[in-house]
């Protein structure tokens, strides 16, 4: 594909695909899609953009019962922008623009490749639609971030001879350190040479309070075995006061930092002895992750088998089998104790990162398939 059509028409989380196809792209793509960071980014390059806006979340069931009138319109559209750019390809990265271009883009005679991202592996369509998807799925080529979503699709039926492996990666040069109050006490605590505490960190979304009170409550264990232990909460949200009650609550008021939205993290994940990442089904998750390993910060998470292609049990990872706040506080008690092992997630990350992680490798392995699927 030397000039195709971006589609994404419900994928607001585009963390794990906007460096690749920013870099990609070059100029040469058309981008339609919702408002986000690759809509702001093909404004500024004053790249080919038509931007869509919802209301509100598309509903499947609606999708599904106006579907013949929607692909009818979706053809007249496709027909003028292919007229108008000379398109020879589609690109699809969410579900909506996967069921509503891809019949009208084969008629059309492009090539169509699909993008799965995490957040695929728990789409959730009625049964009658989901059989049509998949049906489409078997026409196309299909692009995927890890094996289990490689996995997922067989189970579905898809022949895995429409299937390619591209594994997650970031760019190191965009990951620029912050400068603000909260980063700055955070590179001065880890400069501090007897670095008196051990710091825990996590990402939260603090519009819900399950996940900080697991750590909350995590921490509380923890703190019997090691007195020095503090956990930094970093994220913002309507439940921020209630969850710092909490932790007044459990005596843990100032062993328990909340420092609000930091982005970007580096600077945070240089302070940090280890960091736990509750959610791994999101891309923006795998962003997270990925830069962690980057810096080599040992990490511990849940058992999940959308990472298990780069979070390796006892490598670039500790593993608990669930997030349970007993299970969470033994991994941190064991990365304090055990020097060796600390090291060895470090060192393991960084390597795997160094082989698989960084973002000329996928880069090569996206215009590799690309070139395969144009040249068929």
């Amino acid at each position: 594909m030397k000039q195709p059509l971006i589609a994404n028409f419900s994928q607001k989380d585009q963390s794990l695909v906007y460096e690749l196809l920013t870099t990609w792209a070059d100029g040469r793509s058309v981008l339609w899609s919702i408002d986000g960071p690759l809509t702001h980014y093909w404004s500024a390059q004053t790249w080919p953009l038509y931007l869509i806006t919802h209301k509100t979340s598309p509903n499947p069931c609606w999708i599904g019962l106006t579907l013949p009138w929607r692909k009818l319109s979706m053809r007249r559209r496709l027909a003028k922008f292919v007229n108008q750019y000379s398109l020879d390809g589609l690109i699809c990265l969410s579900w909506l623009d996967k069921l509503l271009l891809t019949g009208p883009a084969r008629r059309l005679g492009l090539p169509v490749v699909w993008l799965e991202l995490p957040e695929d592996a728990k789409l959730s369509l009625p049964s009658w639609l989901l059989q049509y998807y998949h049906r489409q799925a078997n026409k196309v080529k299909i692009i995927t971030f890890g094996r289990h979503l490689v996995d997922h699709l067989h189970l579905q039926g898809q022949s895995l001879n429409n299937c390619h492996l591209l594994l997650p990666a970031i760019d190191p040069k965009r990951h620029l350190n912050q400068t603000n109050l909260f980063s700055n006490l955070a590179l001065n605590k880890q400069e501090q040479s007897d670095k008196p505490y051990f710091v825990i960190g996590a990402v939260v979304d603090l519009t819900i309070t399950r996940p900080t009170e697991i750590l909350l409550r995590s921490l509380k264990i923890v703190l019997s075995v090691i007195p020095s232990v503090q956990l930094v909460i970093i994220g913002d949200g309507p439940k921020r006061k209630e969850l710092q009650g909490l932790a007044r609550e459990l005596d843990l008021a100032n062993l328990a930092w909340f420092v609000g939205r930091q982005e970007p993290l580096d600077k945070w994940l240089y302070s940090l002895n280890g960091i736990i990442e509750l959610e791994t089904g999101e891309s923006q998750a795998w962003q997270r992750l990925l830069q962690a390993m980057l810096v080599g910060l040992p990490i511990i998470v849940p058992k999940s088998p959308l990472t298990a292609d780069f979070l390796l049990p006892g490598e670039t990872a500790l593993v608990v089998e669930r997030a349970e706040p007993e299970m969470l506080a033994q991994a941190v008690i064991q990365l304090q104790q055990d020097k060796l092992l600390a090291g060895r997630l470090a060192w393991r990350s960084k390597e795997w990162m160094n082989e698989f992680g960084l973002i000329d490798r996928q880069l090569n392995d996206f215009v590799h398939y690309i070139s395969e699927i144009w040249d068929n």
